[in-house]
């Protein structure tokens, strides 16, 4: 019961943060975002501080606390140049790369630093696990990819991308919260089954090549001995679904398309990650593919461009709209 106020004060304390460092493509470090405090470190050495002063002014001696002042000036200096390492230095959000939901999406981040100032042993890390140090030199950019997981598909926004650094000496940490205007698109998990859900697009799919010239990967089959093992579906064994090879057949022209309606029975999430798989799987052929959503269609294509287009199409089926996204955990 005595608690019960922590949530509001949480939720309090980073509207605070976000007002004072609100979202934005290219962020900069001033003094009204950046924080300091001492580290565990920085705690023990001044309580060394001050019990050499106790010691100093018990016994009257001045070389004690002469000492003690030194040290203690030393802190002071170290708050002051903790401060100067974080200040002035810009942040921009460069480019994303798509990931699959499950993995991890990189973020390139440009690092400007401020005239004439260089910034030392920076951590940057939206999860902790994940940090990455970087330095700046004096007036020039540094190039960080920073990692994010994705837990499903759609766009994901990060939140509170957090920066810290405990230069010169570690007893000084100063730290700022950067909300950075960047996104990332997150296709479907891809889900392999062993038929591709498609329909041709006419009754005549081509003549069939010869046994050297299959290229079409088909779906699998039941393992036979001898068969070559660069034909063995390894990943389905090590899912434990047992031993097939993959079946690849080679026509002249081919021509399908990748449908919703061939896999009945599934919800949606497990239709969109089986169209995925089979999607990534006819983008190494030289088959043309189209797909069939309940809202949409998109015609027939081959080649990175047109993958992409239908990845697109998975990632973004039946969300409210393409703006939303999704974030990570409070830092």
């Amino acid at each position: 019961m005595k608690w019960m106020w922590w949530p509001e004060l949480r939720d309090w304390f980073w509207r605070w943060v976000e007002r004072r460092a609100p979202r934005s493509e290219s962020v900069t470090l001033r003094h009204k975002s950046i924080y300091v405090l001492p580290t565990a470190q920085g705690w023990g050495f001044l309580l060394v501080v001050a019990l050499l002063w106790l010691l100093g002014t018990n016994y009257e001696n001045n070389l004690v606390l002469g000492s003690a002042f030194l040290l203690l000036s030393l802190m002071i200096v170290s708050v002051i140049h903790a401060f100067r390492n974080l200040s002035g230095l810009t942040l921009s959000a460069v480019k994303s790369h798509p990931a699959f939901a499950g993995e991890y999406v990189e973020f390139d981040l440009l690092l400007a630093a401020a005239p004439g100032s260089p910034h030392e042993s920076l951590s940057l890390a939206w999860d902790p696990s994940l940090t990455v140090t970087a330095d700046v030199p004096p007036g020039g950019e540094t190039v960080v990819t920073l990692s994010h997981r994705a837990w499903r598909r759609g766009w994901l926004q990060p939140r509170r991308l957090k920066l810290q650094s405990v230069y010169p000496l570690g007893f000084i940490r100063a730290w700022s919260w950067v909300q950075l205007e960047t996104r990332a698109l997150i296709y479907p998990a891809p889900r392999p089954t062993d038929k591709p859900p498609l329909v041709h697009a006419s009754a005549h799919r081509g003549e069939e090549l010869s046994q050297e010239n299959r290229e079409e990967f088909q779906g699998f089959e039941t393992y036979r001995p001898g068969a070559p093992l660069a034909h063995v579906a390894w990943k389905l064994y090590a899912r434990e679904q047992g031993l097939h090879l993959k079946d690849y057949r080679g026509y002249q022209s081919e021509q399908v398309w990748l449908d919703w309606q061939a896999l009945p029975g599934l919800d949606t999430e497990s239709r969109l990650s089986r169209l995925c798989y089979w999607a990534l799987e006819y983008g190494k052929t030289s088959a043309e593919y189209g797909l069939r959503l309940p809202d949409s269609t998109l015609g027939l294509g081959r080649g990175p461009i047109h993958q992409g287009r239908v990845l697109r199409a998975l990632a973004l089926y039946g969300m409210p709209d393409e703006t939303g996204g999704q974030g990570g955990p409070h830092g």
